[in-house]
């Protein structure tokens, strides 16, 4: 549960069934490796033409809050702060992460 604080923001909602299946699915993801090297070389590409919205976790660990102040000012775009959620919304509440794409997509 310490390391899952790392990228959900309520690590003691997940169970140890859950949070064992996560670290093996990370484990074993083919081509894992090679794509997190990749990032290493990777310049900011070009802000997006066309609408976005950046969703972030308020309880991310990862990457702070004030990173998504400057991802919304580098992409012009829309930030969306995800109260109580870490690096991996979807985790921590799937039903506003579906929520916030659903108003994307509309848009």
């Amino acid at each position: 549960r310490l390391a899952a604080g790392m990228v959900v923001g309520r690590p003691s909602r997940l169970s140890t069934r859950a949070l064992a299946s996560a670290g093996r699915a990370l484990r074993e993801a083919p081509g894992f490796d090679d794509t997190l090297d990749s990032f290493v070389w990777l310049m900011p590409p070009a802000p997006p033409k066309t609408p976005v919205t950046i969703a972030w976790g308020d309880r991310d660990r990862l990457f702070p809050r004030r990173q998504a102040v400057r991802a919304a000012r580098w992409s012009g775009q829309r930030v969306r702060l995800l109260r109580g959620c870490g690096h991996l919304p979807m985790s921590d509440d799937p039903a506003l992460v579906a929520r916030v794409l659903l108003e994307g997509s509309r848009s």
